[in-house]
């Protein structure tokens, strides 16, 4: 499977994004996002390293809405040691619940549960059992993200992922990240 189906992901993502956004006053915007992601897997810690890097693009407030929002956030995790690859595009939707309006406020705690579709390639080696899996493949995702918006730009978050399971894996897992709002759609 070649690099066409995340970018027709991801197109798909803009356009649904967009038609969310004009259909919101909620100040819905584009934000960049890093982060590193926790496994919750020993065998994936052993077999490709504890923490993996993450970078993500999505939905992000550029204002203070009453209650909160429709946002897409799509994220590359990726990882690679002991001669192992990973990579997942997850592409989720969730309602981003605002805790608070209070437009004079600095701080605007919310919680976003979402779900969505996530796509695999990794090539992995069990350090133990010498094993070789690997796979280029689509998925589910769901989760929890909480976190706090700092001003109008900045969103400080953790969010936990469950994945479905591939090849026997589970890339479950804690996403601390930062974003920041790029421009308002």
């Amino acid at each position: 499977m070649s690099m066409k189906l995340p970018i027709a992901i991801t197109a798909l993502a803009v356009i649904v994004s967009s038609a969310f956004a004009q259909q919101s006053t909620s100040g819905t915007g584009i934000g960049v996002s890093v982060g590193i992601f926790d496994p919750s897997s020993a065998q994936i810690k052993k077999d490709l390293g504890s923490q993996f890097l993450s970078f993500g693009l999505g939905g992000a407030q550029t204002g203070r809405p009453s209650e909160g929002a429709v946002t897409p956030e799509y994220t590359l995790i990726i990882a690679s040691g002991n001669g192992n690859k990973f990579f997942v595009l997850p592409l989720t939707y969730g309602y981003e619940y605002h805790f608070g309006s209070a437009s004079n406020s600095k701080f605007l705690p919310y919680v976003r549960p979402f779900a969505g579709l996530a796509y695999y390639d990794y090539s992995i080696t069990d350090l133990a059992s010498g094993q070789h899996s690997s796979a280029k493949q689509l998925g589910g995702t769901y989760g929890l993200e909480g976190g706090v918006i700092i001003g109008n730009k900045l969103k400080v978050s953790a969010a936990y992922n469950y994945f479905t399971n591939a090849g026997g894996f589970s890339f479950n897992g804690l996403t601390l990240s930062a974003t920041y709002s790029l421009f308002k759609l």
